[in-house]
């Protein structure tokens, strides 16, 4: 496993299936027709609702893939951002295509690994069919120039049916670990990638990437072929009761890459890595004594690497690849010298999609528990206590009494609110008792304390 990024290109005209003559373009026609009759009836369409907090209804429909007894279907984690709490996806049902007609069966959902990119409902439905799970190949060697075919979906309106898309791999990517680009658009995220052999080696996968610099980044998404190494795990071993699939956290922020003139002032040869900004509290990066301007040169013995705007990418990519609780040895510059460092890899902390809530309605307004996200993005101390405003009612009483997002509720009528269960008890002793005005203390920003007054009107 390399963490080296290289992209060696293969130019193809236009499509890319170039047929030398009119009996050969039926071949392959027939080929892409065999494909697509034996994968379609292993997909399915996953539907669920988000159910906003001001009561909104957002409807979803992914294409999703039948992988296991039992009618187990993955489909793209992409489909469930992080930062909304699970407790808003709703409703969730697999509609099955016969013919011209959909039928429609509850699913229960499983979970998800943000970094296999996938997620995982189950039919429930006892009056659902059996469906033809789809078997993912291992190892298979993919190499520039072969033609692989992606479905996609067109929509509802026309009962969800299914678009080939064939194209051929373009390009390989390690970053650290394989991926492949595809020429022209690759069919829908977390639907399978098949070989005109018949053989599943993949999904559609989402890769960030930077192509300038980190001083000036120019971001784009790119869609890969992600193949079956990276998530065949979760399909032996599917989470359960909606978890989310922790990614192993080392601890530090704010990196930088080694570019080459930092490299010639540190006399760093042709050595690349990222330098570390700061050691989040409580970390492993902490617990191992990596310090704020250590150089990481190396990770598991793989050099860090790649052009000056993936350095970072690529580094974080390949500390999340690790397992939770593995121990790491990171090379480390500091001082002048080089030392290796273990670090045993803890579990990513709690995120503000999975911290606990309190809303009141009366007052238009959610509120969260505060977690290491909030203090490292703003850059408050590790004992900074509050909780977090996540949802404001537009016109109402919290938002005309001047609260904003991402506020940082400190106290209630001069009442200390350190955390979401005090503060649940503190607001709801103050509010009824319905006074005319409700004052709270807030943190907006990193150092600005505000003071804002609700008045309700009861």
């Amino acid at each position: 496993m390399t963490v080296r990024t290289a992209v060696r290109t293969l130019l193809f005209a236009s499509l890319v299936l170039l047929p030398a003559a009119a009996g050969q373009a039926d071949e392959v026609a027939e080929r892409i027709r065999r494909v697509e009759a034996q994968v379609t009836p292993s997909t399915v369409v996953v539907s669920f609702y988000i159910e906003r907090e001001d009561g909104a209804r957002v409807d979803a429909h992914v294409l999703g893939t039948v992988v296991g007894k039992g009618n187990l279907v993955m489909f793209a984690s992409v489909a469930m951002p992080s930062q909304i709490p699970l407790s808003q996806f709703r409703g969730f049902h697999v509609v099955v295509t016969d013919g011209d007609e959909l039928n429609e069966y509850e699913a229960e959902y499983l979970g998800k690994d943000e970094q296999a990119q996938v997620a995982f409902v189950t039919v429930t439905d006892a009056k659902a069919p059996a469906l033809p799970p789809l078997e993912f190949a291992e190892g298979v060697e993919v190499r520039l120039g072969d033609p692989v075919l992606t479905l996609a979906n067109l929509g509802e309106p026309d009962g969800f049916t299914r678009v080939v898309q064939v194209g051929r791999v373009s390009a390989r990517i390690d970053q650290p670990v394989v991926t492949y680009l595809v020429t022209k658009g690759l069919g829908s995220p977390g639907t399978p990638i098949m070989t005109l052999d018949g053989q599943a080696v993949g999904i559609v996968g989402l890769v960030r990437i930077n192509r300038a610099t980190n001083a000036r980044p120019k971001w784009s998404l790119a869609e890969v072929l992600w193949p079956t190494e990276r998530f065949i795990a979760r399909l032996r071993n599917p989470p359960k009761g909606g978890a989310s699939v922790k990614q192993a956290w080392l601890g530090v922020h704010t990196l930088t890459p080694v570019t080459k003139d930092l490299a010639d002032y540190f006399k760093l040869g042709d050595r690349r890595g990222v330098v570390v900004g700061r050691v989040i509290e409580g970390s492993p990066a902490e617990a191992a004594d990596i310090q704020a301007e250590d150089i990481i040169l190396a990770v598991g013995g793989e050099p860090v690497s790649g052009t000056e705007g993936q350095l970072v990418e690529n580094f974080v990519n390949h500390i999340r690849e690790q397992d939770v609780g593995e121990k790491v040895t990171l090379k480390v510059w500091r001082d002048g010298k080089t030392r290796d460092v273990t670090v045993t890899l803890a579990p990513q902390p709690k995120g503000p999609g999975e911290a606990e809530r309190y809303a009141s309605e009366a007052f238009g307004m959610t509120v969260r528990e505060m977690v290491v996200q909030d203090r490292v993005s703003r850059e408050l101390p590790p004992d900074e206590t509050g909780v977090v405003v996540s949802f404001l009612k537009p016109a109402g009483w919290a938002a005309d009494g001047g609260l904003q997002m991402s506020d940082i509720v400190k106290r209630v009528q001069d009442r200390p609110t350190p955390d979401l269960a005090t503060f649940k008890k503190v607001f709801e002793d103050v509010t009824a008792k319905k006074p005319d005005e409700v004052v709270l203390f807030v943190l907006r920003g990193k150092k600005d304390t505000q003071l804002v007054r609700i008045e309700p009107r009861w």
